[in-house]
């Protein structure tokens, strides 16, 4: 199940769910960061600080800063309620809800007993297109206020997230009730009177925000008649966790300092420091890669959440850009809830220069498959030695790897993959369909889509070596002139293929259709691609390889130096262990993945062991 799906929804329901959460989210705050956020962009979060900050406080011709009435500032509170209006979302007035108490002229509710008038939310209708109200979006404010009260807001708030640390007993599970009982009374009746129920309600909210958002699932069950028990719950680098994990999917960056800060709702020494443990309902490893976390100079300061430096995770313009990015990855569907995702969030100033990987800073080992998401501009994405998902997103990017089974995905702009090595240490084929697979000295295999220049390392007199471009081509690597042809391949086609190899070591290439591939006397490459496909291994060394939604295949003449490879299949970054998707049919040994699975025809699931096996 992809990292952002929710309880039994599918992953279309939950990717909508999704940008429902975060654009209420991200209204809850009316821009507020938006001059932190261009500011960091411009100038970064090194030298360039000074700047960043200023633009943080006085805005400019492009932002709106924090203090308010400075003349040239964009109206930034138009731009917050139009980001919203475009997702579908309008402003729920206080005269509508029949509510008494406070608000501003944004139409924002405040707190409402003492002591939580600084409590902010926001109440929005999405509607049919017949006008009807079809949703209500709950989306609570983090720790902070509006321009004209942001110092004192900012402080009351801050109070309250000690005391949901520090104490009374229950504090972070009854804020909701303190801050907004009457409010969300209001809300159930309204909805109600309209026909809908809690599961039409949407809650989402970012920090102090997040908290909330567990608040009011703790209470779902045993207030206001149980109206929101079946409301979905999204909450944003929340510092606490609801004590059901169903209600609740807590989305953050490890690297936020903020994000799981308190073990459920309570402080532990880990709450000061590292606190990575993995969460019940939580997203455990996404990782914000900012110029913060790439330097070598900011991570000599303990990482805490006491440390300042280390908030530059926990802005809410982060969160909207790089885990949308994550949402719309070609890689999207491969994640699970625990997957390592590091995200480009690098700063113009440095992302030219600083390769884009998991550095594994501050937080617990992680295992498994990798995904790096790049960003709109021009990325340098650095995979491990391990199983990397490398996605270019818009802009020229430039990938590199150290070794494994990887997938890579340019996408937008001119991109470029180095290979660390001379072509004649490669086996380079292109498939019919326009992707590249590059086979190194030990075997493992890289499919490369949208990638437009290869650059090998060449030698160059007798202890030098040289960078050679090589435009990727339909019929081979083409440089000064000269096109270097692809390895031994036959490609099928849109139909039902019969494909057999040579006696040399051939890559066959089956694509679409029920294809029949058989292997020749040399070491053999397998795709079989989409249908139901017939894979006969020959004398040598086979590999087959098995990516995407791949059908109900049959190998046949399996033998013991053969190889299987999986990349990016269903369930298969979650459950990398290869028992998990074996059984035993009869004579045959099964490996399934979803819908699709390999019938290794008269061979014994017992017999099989994890060196034949790759889950990438």
């Amino acid at each position: 199940m992809p990292v952002f799906d929710y309880r039994n929804l599918d992953t279309a329901a939950s990717k909508a769910l999704y940008a429902d959460a975060m654009a209420l989210s991200l209204y809850a705050y009316h821009n507020l960061d938006q001059g932190l956020a261009v500011g960091y962009q411009q100038h970064g979060f090194g030298l360039g600080l000074p700047a960043t900050l200023v633009k943080a406080l006085i805005g400019g011709t492009d932002a709106q800063g924090a203090i308010p009435g400075i003349p040239w500032n964009p109206d930034s509170e138009a731009a917050a309620l139009a980001a919203v209006k475009a997702a579908g979302w309008n402003p729920i007035s206080a005269a509508q809800l029949g509510y008494q108490g406070k608000t501003d002229f944004r139409g924002t509710f405040y707190g409402e007993k003492a002591g939580f008038d600084s409590a902010q939310v926001e109440i929005l209708g999405k509607y049919d297109a017949s006008g009807q109200l079809s949703g209500i979006g709950i989306g609570f404010r983090g720790t902070s206020g509006p321009r004209e009260s942001l110092l004192g807001d900012t402080f009351a708030d801050a109070i309250h997230d000690l005391m949901a640390a520090l104490g009374p007993t229950d504090f972070a599970k009854q804020y909701v009730a303190n801050a907004f009982g009457t409010l969300m009374g209001n809300v159930a009746a309204y909805a109600s009177s309209h026909g809908l129920s809690g599961k039409d309600i949407t809650v989402s909210g970012h920090s102090l925000g997040g908290l909330a958002v567990n608040s009011l699932a703790e209470l779902s069950k045993e207030q206001w008649g149980g109206f929101y028990h079946d409301s979905k719950y999204v909450a944003f680098a929340s510092p606490t966790q609801a004590s059901d994990p169903s209600l609740v999917l807590n989305i953050g960056y490890e690297n936020d300092p903020v994000f799981r800060a308190l073990d459920g709702t309570q402080l532990t020494w880990a709450s000061l420091g590292v606190h990575d443990a993995a969460k019940p309902s939580s997203t455990d490893n996404i990782v914000n890669f900012n110029d913060h976390y790439a330097s070598t100079a900011w991570n000599l300061l303990p990482y805490s959440i006491g440390n300042v430096s280390n908030w530059l995770a926990h802005l809410p313009t982060a969160y909207g850009d790089g885990l949308g990015r994550v949402l719309n990855s070609a890689f999207y569907e491969w994640t699970g809830k625990d997957s390592t995702i590091v995200v480009s969030n690098l700063s113009d100033v440095t992302r030219g220069s600083t390769w884009v990987e998991d550095l594994n800073r501050n937080a617990e080992q992680h295992s498994g498959s990798t995904f790096i998401i790049g960003s709109q501009g021009a990325d340098l994405l650095h995979g491990g030695r391990g199983n990397d998902y490398l996605d270019g997103g818009a802009g020229n990017d430039t990938f590199r790897d150290d070794g494994g089974y990887n997938l890579i995905q340019g996408g937008g702009g001119r991109d470029t993959l180095m290979l660390g090595s001379a072509l004649n240490q490669l086996d380079i084929a292109r498939d019919a369909g326009g992707t590249v697979y590059v086979r190194d000295g030990a075997g493992a295999i890289s499919m490369v889509q949208q990638v437009e220049t290869l650059v090998s390392k060449e030698s160059s007199w007798v202890f030098f070596s040289k960078e050679v471009s090589h435009q990727v081509g339909v019929d081979g690597l083409l440089s000064s002139g000269k096109v270097e042809a692809y390895a031994l391949l036959k490609n099928g086609t849109l139909g039902n293929d019969v494909l057999t190899a040579s006696d040399k070591g051939t890559w066959l290439f089956g694509l679409e259709g029920n294809d029949r591939l058989v292997g020749g006397r040399g070491d053999d490459v397998f795709v079989g691609g989409s249908g139901n496909d017939v894979l006969v291994s020959g004398g040598g060394k086979d590999t087959f390889l098995f990516s995407g939604h791949f059908g109900q295949d049959q190998l046949q003449g399996w033998q013991v130096g053969d190889k299987l490879v999986f990349m990016g299949v269903e369930g298969g970054t979650t459950a990398p262990d290869y028992r998990a998707h074996l059984s035993q049919v009869g004579n045959d040994a099964v490996l399934k993945f979803g819908v699709d699975s390999v019938t290794l025809v008269g061979v014994a699931a017992d017999s099989l062991s994890s060196g034949q096996i790759v889950i990438a």
